[in-house]
């Protein structure tokens, strides 16, 4: 079995809820301070740290990305559900020239994309997709 999560996102991820805390925190900090013609209360202080919290999450689903690929088929889940595809559907995984993340190719020209494979994973993409490819070549059926 074959698990690929991508690293470039799980960076970016971390990286944008930390950034939108702590703007928030900041702001509610600031809002407070000073006379600025508003009557800024507590509540709105706190309203600061909550939308903070909230898009935080939002940001955070972009650790949600992840292929799983066994002997029944593989699973794709992107920042929104799931999808498992069985291999007798499956045609392959491609890479399009100028494409951020792979795809998988299924019957009448449709695709899957596969936010877990990212080019941006410089160092472990071209391993990812090998692994991928010798599990492709031992369970999907040949036609």
């Amino acid at each position: 079995m074959l698990t690929v999560t991508s690293t470039s996102l799980r960076w970016w991820a971390v990286i944008g809820a930390v950034v939108v805390m702590a703007v928030h925190v900041f702001m509610a900090v600031v809002s407070g301070v000073g006379d600025t013609g508003a009557t800024v209360s507590a509540v709105d202080q706190w309203a600061f740290i909550g939308i903070g919290v909230i898009i935080s999450g939002i940001v955070l689903m972009l650790l949600r990305p992840r292929v799983r690929v066994n002997e029944e088929g593989v699973e794709v889940r992107n920042i929104f559900g799931a999808q498992f595809y069985r291999w007798s559907i499956i045609h392959g995984l491609s890479f399009p020239r100028n494409a951020r993340w792979a795809r998988l190719e299924l019957p009448d020209f449709e695709f899957v994309p596969m936010m877990a494979f990212q080019v941006a994973d410089k160092s472990t993409i071209a391993t990812k997709v090998e692994d991928f490819r010798v599990l492709e070549d031992r369970y999907m059926p040949d036609e």
